[in-house]
């Protein structure tokens, strides 16, 4: 996925798509900012957003028709909001005596006439002239406004007129009073504008059904460089000042492009009253009665026009970010994020662009859920898992952000570790159980126990399988390395007959789904919903529970089905979760972001166990381990199918990432002596037989930072058997380092009286290299 194509899925983003009131109102007002700021009794900034739309904030508040009115998402809950008077709340209560704003442009050689002073006329003047431009009004009358003048006292106060119109002069527009145009012949000037107003001259104009004939987009009339707006075109019965307004913006704008001799009607869709794509969810949304002004008949006190504002539900989409933790995190939205990504990838291909958003890529659970939540279905996981590949390639990821993951999958897999057998007695397999792992890394037991299980149930010819799916090498990037773990899973499945394979992992399942698609395969839970239960399962007794669905189930609603199914069967009642199913959310430990941002991962969990006051069941390892290690008891789907004391394991501590390790290695030797018959030869590095001494503080400070007991045993073993260590004059410690891989590990130990054992410190970890040079050299 290149930059431009990541470009192109901003599309379907559409948090910055126009409010409904504002996509129609003809000259977009920005209501949801201006009533934000009303909200806050903020009038000026209110006044502010306001003038930068209308020009004449005074005299359109007033006799705005509010077209915005008939757009407005309240309405389908109570009554629309009273928007015009919330627009002249914002100029009464503004306080504002301010000068015109000037425009500090330069000047263009070009001088347009603007023919008739009424609201038309003077909105394209203002416009035209905050661009450099000369321009002269031409008004027959004696004074500015048009027809304003005709209106009742009570609705348009002279004053209001004289203080708006006032602007025009100040702001460096020539005016002409008294002037009448009789013939544009004798007007020397680049472009005109006709805004001659209700029942006005039309110049010699050509004329189609008694109105000047002009084109809807550019206003633009049959004779070149004349155009033609305000209320001269308009329906006569049909008076709208806004529209007035919005007319003379477009001429404006028309004219610009005259001038320049560009298209007058190419990329004009956004002007006008415009159609939005945005979406806004209301289902939890109360009512609030529309307020009614109490004190005044036609006007709001500044605290009815606050509590009015604050009726607006300031519409946006913001669905995903609502719910996504990493959306959240950057306070940002999909369109932002994608710019970001865009300039990282843009710099990976040799354009000067900072690499902005590293950490942003990589802090994603690829879990999908923003998708599922998109009225447009943009899936941000897939954008950044792409852009991790182009990291990758381009030799730019931070190497240790997944270099923990890849190194314990490569452990897992190790031919040491990894495990691929027929059943005993059997020369292939009709299925092959595949548990990931992460079950046999935390609670072991259980993968013989579900073997034993299939053994009894299935029809014979059941092997076993026991290493890793691929998805570290998957989340991180690593498309190579991936490649090659597939491969070697389809060698050993090849060599078991092609068995229909049996996973407890849904991502296992998505991995197969999506990569291996040669390979058939079933859910353990959907076969054992099909089949008798274990005799050592134990009733729930109608007790209440919570069910979380890992993330990777979203795409298996069968698998979430025959999951509420056997919680059915074993009696407990399901307290579904507020997300749940297609919505299911990421535990934090998809996406592998623990390493990258381990204060996002933090949150993420914390979100999640206090989704519920009740104990949690899960089907996912990783989601289990993630809420127990942070004290929510929650038990895995086998602790109910299988363990004679299931009450006792919602609370069971995760084993750390060292014990993890150890697992593995003690379900393959347990699973060759106790099922095959097999002795496994297990061949220890010396520095293995190290016993390490520390405390339980240090312990988790070993885990937090992601460092192996095995490592600090082999900085303790290369130190004390080459001498290369430090000595703490103050209390006699001593300190080593050695690089494994790319990290650098520092240990601080003392020898213990046991036999080969050290106490433990402290230990950390860096990326810098450090290089020893020797005494000759320096000479």
């Amino acid at each position: 996925m290149n930059a431009n194509e990541i470009l192109n899925i901003e599309n379907y983003c559409i948090q910055e798509e126009p409010v409904y009131c504002s996509a129609h109102c003809p000259v977009h007002v920005d209501v949801r900012s201006m009533l934000e700021q009303i909200q806050k009794g903020n009038f000026s900034e209110a006044e502010n957003i306001y003038r930068k739309k209308v020009h004449f904030p005074g005299i359109i508040s007033r006799l705005c028709d509010e077209p915005c009115k008939k757009a407005c998402l309240r309405k389908t809950v109570d009554d629309s909001l009273s928007i015009r008077l919330l627009e002249r709340a914002c100029v009464d209560y503004s306080g504002s005596t301010k000068d015109p704003t000037r425009y500090s442009v330069a000047k263009k050689n070009k001088h347009i006439a603007i023919i008739g002073g009424g609201i038309s006329g003077s909105s394209c003047a203002l416009e035209l002239v905050r661009k450099g431009y000369e321009v002269c009004i031409f008004e027959k009358s004696e004074r500015l406004g048009g027809r304003l003048w005709d209106m009742d006292l009570t609705i348009m106060p002279t004053q209001v007129i004289l203080d708006d119109m006032a602007q025009l002069e100040q702001s460096g527009i020539t005016i002409q009073l008294d002037k009448c145009i009789v013939d544009l012949d004798h007007l020397h000037y680049d472009a005109v504008y006709v805004a001659t107003g209700k029942e006005g001259d039309t110049l010699g104009l050509e004329l189609e059904n008694e109105k000047i004939k002009h084109d809807p987009v550019s206003l633009a009339s049959s004779r070149d460089g004349v155009f033609v707006g305000g209320s001269n075109i308009a329906d006569q019965d049909l008076y709208s000042p806004i529209q007035s307004v919005a007319q003379g913006g477009r001429a404006a704008r028309s004219i610009e492009r005259y001038i320049q001799k560009a298209s007058l009607s190419v990329g004009r869709k956004s002007e006008g009253i415009l159609n939005t794509r945005l979406y806004t969810d209301i289902q939890r949304e109360e009512r609030k009665p529309l307020v009614i002004p109490q004190e005044y008949n036609d006007h709001y006190t500044e605290k009815e026009a606050i509590a009015e504002a604050s009726r607006c539900m300031l519409c946006e989409c913001m669905e995903c970010v609502k719910t996504c933790d990493f959306l959240a995190h950057f306070n940002q939205y999909p369109k932002k994020y994608l710019r970001d990504i865009s300039k990282t990838v843009t710099a990976l291909q040799g354009i000067r662009s900072k690499m902005i958003a590293t950490r942003i890529i990589n802090s994603c659970s690829l879990c999908g859920l923003c998708a599922e939540i998109c009225p447009n279905d943009l899936d941000m996981g897939e954008v950044c898992l792409d852009a991790r590949r182009s990291l990758v390639k381009a030799e730019t990821m931070p190497p240790t952000f997944y270099e923990f993951w890849i190194r314990d999958m490569l452990f897992s897999n190790d031919q040491k570790i990894s495990l691929y057998k027929n059943q005993p007695g059997s020369r292939t397999s009709k299925y092959l159980f595949f548990p990931g792992c992460q079950m046999g890394s935390s609670f072991p037991g259980y993968v013989e126990k579900v073997y034993r299980y299939l053994i009894e149930r299935l029809d014979g010819e059941v092997g076993l399988a026991v290493a890793c799916c691929g998805a570290p090498a998957e989340w991180s990037g690593r498309k190579e390395l991936h490649k090659d773990h597939l491969q070697s899973f389809l060698n050993h499945w090849e060599e078991l007959g092609r068995p229909q394979v049996i996973l407890a992992c849904c991502t296992c399942q998505k991995m197969f789904d999506k990569y291996l698609s040669e390979v058939p395969v079933k859910s353990l839970w959907n076969l054992m919903d099909e089949m008798e239960l274990p005799l050592s399962m134990k009733s729930g007794a109608g007790a209440s529970i919570a069910l979380y669905d890992p993330c990777s189930s979203r795409y298996y609603p069968e698998i979430q089905e025959s999951i509420r199914k056997l919680l059915r069967k074993l009696d407990y009642v399901i307290e579904e979760l507020p997300l749940n199913r297609k919505f299911a959310q990421c535990c934090s430990f998809g996406g592998l972001i623990s390493t990258v941002n381990p204060s996002l991962a933090q949150k993420i969990t914390e979100h999640r166990i206090n989704a519920s006051p009740y104990n949690y069941v899960t089907y996912c390892s990783n989601c289990r381990d993630d809420f127990a290690g942070k004290g929510k008891p929650t038990w895995h789907m086998l602790d109910l199918l299988f363990d004679q004391a299931p009450e006792k394991q919602a609370l069971r501590r995760p084993p750390s990432y060292s014990q993890r390790r150890e697992n593995r290695i003690f379900l393959k030797e347990h699973l060759l002596e106790n099922i095959w018959g097999e002795k496994m030869k297990i061949i220890r590095d010396d520095y293995e037989t190290i016993n390490l001494l520390l405390s339980h503080e240090l312990e988790c400070k070993l885990e937090k930072e992601f460092i192996l007991l095995d490592e600090i045993k082999q900085v303790i073993h290369y130190a004390e058997s080459t001498g290369y260590r430090l000595i703490n004059a103050e209390n006699k410690h001593l300190i080593a380092h050695l690089q494994v891989g790319i990290i650098t590990y520092w240990v601080e130990y003392y020898p213990a009286d046991a036999d080969n054992g050290y106490y433990l410190f402290n230990a950390y970890s860096h990326r810098i290299q450090i290089v020893e040079v020797a005494n000759n050299e320096r000479a």
